[in-house]
């Protein structure tokens, strides 16, 4: 069993009318139910669900009445559509901003159109250690090579995670403004105001997920209502988890936890921190790959290195294992370089 579906700030008004079934959400409740079934739904008829086929619709509502339960049809771990017993449903995409519904009837036309890209689903984390002053970020998701574009960072500046319906440019956009002396919420509340939204119908901009940290551990994270459900953040003691299409609020609720009472080197709390997000359920998708950056003036090896530790492991069964087991390889050469 999942948890409910994400609820936003202004409530969704659903009325579209599907093959003569009106499409309405309980009373008090906004985007969905809480879903007692998921079911993973062929391509064919993920486009019938994208293309708001009033007879197929039909049809999954008379299964969840048949079950007497809330069921999820998902394509590839994205929600489409919420199904609940007494037949209503509620449609509904991460991605792809047309099937969603505010305050008004929406349009179907757009539904059919997708990005080009698949959303950066997956859940991170940012950290400061004020007893090193070393400052970091680590990430794990079910896409390919996800440290390419979501993790920035730079020494005496700060750290970034850029995800979901992702604008890689948040990176060092954030870096720049972090760099010029914006703290971190006026740094969000710049990148977000400058923010073109040049493709609002399959990349919206209120999917979009970022986290920054400043070199003295201050954070500010912002998660966007459309963000692939469940996507959120929690905002503890010199950290910062986010997430989206995870299992729960639990997911980012445990990662604060862990990287707080864990002892040890800033690595071994972020690694902890992602191994207590997948004990929550993680991305719902599964894993594939994960990454770490850690970084402070002259706090790596060499000279003029500002890179404490950087690891990717982008494609693998277990990415966070192997980011362990990465981490603690680096914890035993700093080791064998203080003897």
């Amino acid at each position: 069993m999942i948890g409910n579906g994400r609820m936003y700030g202004m409530a969704l008004v659903l009325a579209v009318v599907l093959g003569g079934c009106a499409t309405t959400p309980p009373t008090g409740e906004t985007t969905g139910w809480l879903v007692e079934k998921v079911v993973e739904v062929e391509p064919a008829d993920a486009v019938r669900i994208r293309n708001q086929s009033g007879p197929f619709l039909a049809k999954l509502s008379a299964q969840a009445a048949a079950e007497n339960m809330t069921i999820a049809y998902q394509y590839r771990g994205i929600t489409l559509v919420r199904v609940h017993s007494d037949g209503r449903y509620i449609l509904g995409r991460g991605a792809n901003d047309a099937l969603y519904v505010r305050e008004h009837v929406q349009e179907p036309a757009a539904a059919t159109r997708r990005a080009p890209w698949d959303t950066v689903g997956t859940f991170s984390i940012v950290g400061y250690d004020p007893e090193t002053g070393e400052v970091g970020v680590a990430v794990q998701s079910r896409v390919f090579s996800v440290g390419n574009g979501v993790i920035w960072g730079e020494a005496g500046v700060g750290v970034v995670a850029t995800q979901a319906v992702v604008d890689v440019s948040y990176g060092p956009q954030a870096l720049a403004l972090l760099r010029e002396g914006y703290s971190p919420a006026e740094v969000v509340e710049r990148v977000l105001a400058a923010d073109p939204n040049p493709d609002p119908e399959r990349w919206s901009i209120e999917g979009r997920q970022f986290s920054v940290m400043n070199a003295r551990g201050e954070v500010a994270t912002h998660t966007g209502p459309r963000a692939s459900d469940w996507a959120g953040h929690r905002v503890g003691r010199y950290t910062s988890a986010q997430g989206n299409i995870l299992a729960g609020p639990a997911v980012v609720d445990d990662m604060v936890t862990a990287f707080e009472n864990t002892s040890g080197h800033l690595s071994q709390r972020l690694v902890a921190a992602l191994e207590a997000g997948q004990a929550a359920g993680g991305d719902t998708r599964g894993m594939q790959s994960a990454a770490l950056l850690i970084v402070r003036e002259d706090g790596g090896v060499w000279l003029n290195n500002d890179v404490v530790l950087r690891l990717q492991v982008d494609d693998h069964a277990e990415p966070i294992a192997e980011l362990r087991r990465l981490v603690e390889m680096a914890a035993e050469r700093r080791a064998r370089r203080r003897r």
